[in-house]
This record gives C-alpha cells, structure tokens and sequence, in this order.
C-alpha cells in the first residue's frame, strides 16, 4: 500500500470517516439554504498529498488530454473559452477507489437530506497552465436534471493571491432573462478546499492561472432513463 494512503486511510478506519458529519452537515445546510458552500480543509494535507501523487503520474503517462465543451455530438475544442487539460477519473488504482468511497459517502449523505435522487457520477482530474481559464458557463441546462451537484476539490498547497486561478460564482439568471455579473464568491484553489453548488443554478468561471493549478471536478447525477425513487 502506497505510504500516503496508509497516512489516510489509518488501520482502524473505513469509508464512512473519510467525511466527517461536521463537513456533511455544512453542505446539506448550504445547498438547502443558498445553493452553493465551501468547506476548507475538506480533504486532509495526506489526502491531497495522495491525489497529487495520483495526477501526476498520470501526467507524466500522457493520460491527460485538451479539455472541450459540449457532450457527445456537440462536443468541440474551443481554446479561447476552455484551455486547461483533463484525465477522467476511472478507479484504476487504490488511490482513486479511495476517493471515490468518499464520493459514494458523501452523495448518499446528501441524498438522505435534501432528497436529491442522485444515482451517478463522474470525476475528472484538470490542470491548468500559466496563462489558461475556463470562461463563465453553466454545467447543466435549466430543465435537464443530469448533473445535478457540481464539486470542486481542490490540490494546490501554499497557493497564494498574485497566482490567480479562482474560481468565480455568480447568480442565476433572472426570471426576465438578465444577466448579473456581481461574482457570488471569487475563490482561491487553496488544498483541501472544496466548492460545491447545485449544477443548473450558478454560472462560473475559472480566472486565468499564472502558476500550474491542480484540481478534480465532480458531478454527482441522475443517470439517464433511472428514475429514482
């Protein structure tokens, strides 16, 4: 066993303390109340320290490949909205398996207390370079009902102001269809922070980078043609 793991994953525990009910009782009353939250130190410096190691590697293997948006059949590259580079999280390793027990612990979790019905989900690794951003944009259309629950956990020790790189969240469009641009929360991608918001609600963007910026996004979802119940 990989020596960081042993560090988070201590002889006598198991899954459910990988999230502890402080944490999970914050992100229940925030998503009930305004539909976002941010928890620091949400993930341990051992944890982080674990999914850096697994990001790496996974670097150097030439697993990570140019971001785009859209899905499936309207999916296209477009560097001058979206340039960082990602890797698709797929439990091939003991690292990924134990963050995606706290992915599993953390949905069911939330499921119990907001009646969610999310079934699914997907994690992905992104890096961004000096000088790349991800423009403002929803991840889920108003009505969809796919993704659900964004997160974003964060990888990025001793990160400080002058190296960019937030994560910006705004309002939802009015009712009459007005855009407004006064950000909710400019967020630093500090280690261990997570944000979290309900998908179809709250456009966002990741400012421009000016050092190498580390993170993992997630969407918990309902799975296509599963109705929950």
């Amino acid at each position: 066993m990989n020596p960081i793991l042993n560090t988070v994953l201590q002889p006598d525990s198991c899954a459910a303390s990988l999230v502890s009910q402080e944490d999970i009782d914050q992100i229940c009353t925030d998503l009930y109340q305004s539909g976002w939250t941010v928890v620091e130190n949400f993930l341990s410096a051992a944890f982080v320290d674990l999914m850096r190691q697994d990001l790496t590697t996974l670097d150097q293997q030439e697993k990570f490949h140019k971001a785009g948006i859209g899905r499936e059949l309207d999916f296209v590259r477009r560097e001058d909205i979206r340039s960082d580079r990602i890797c698709w999280l797929d439990n091939i390793n003991e690292t990924q398996n134990l963050f995606m027990q706290m992915l599993d612990q953390l949905m069911t979790a939330v499921n119990r207390r907001l009646f969610l019905g999310m079934n699914h989900y997907e994690a992905m690794y992104a890096i961004y370079e000096p000088g790349q951003f991800y423009k403002k944009h929803v991840d889920s259309f108003k009505g969809q009902r796919n993704r659900i629950m964004t997160l974003v956990f964060y990888l990025n020790p001793d990160w400080t102001q002058d190296k960019g790189g937030e994560l910006v969240l705004y309002p939802d469009v009015s009712e009459n269809g007005v855009e407004n641009n006064e950000p909710i929360i400019t967020l630093p991608p500090k280690a261990g922070t997570v944000a979290a918001f309900l998908s179809e609600d709250f456009p966002h963007e990741v400012l421009t980078t000016h050092d190498i910026r580390y993170s993992i996004a997630v969407w918990f979802r309902i799975r296509e043609n599963e109705i929950p119940l």
